[in-house]
């Protein structure tokens, strides 16, 4: 299975643009995939890889953000 977090660095490894970085939105995949992990962690238990997965896309989901944010500010 690929980390949720893994399509954003694969986006951002592929080279991007401030429209590109702006209009970034995750699959329905990785969106669902990081529910189930937040709902687990809700519900019962996340294993060790599980809570390192989730923390790794919290993560890069928090750059993700910040780049939105300066990519807005050079968009026209």
């Amino acid at each position: 299975m690929t980390r949720a977090y893994e399509e954003i660095i694969d986006f951002i490894a592929g080279g991007t643009s401030p429209d590109a970085v702006a209009a970034f939105r995750p699959s329905d995949g990785a969106r669902q995939r990081v529910a189930d992990l937040i709902e687990s962690k809700k519900t019962s238990s996340l294993s060790a890889d599980e809570a390192d997965e989730l923390s790794h896309y919290l993560e890069v989901e928090h750059i993700m953000r910040l780049a939105k944010a300066r990519a807005r500010q050079h968009l026209p």
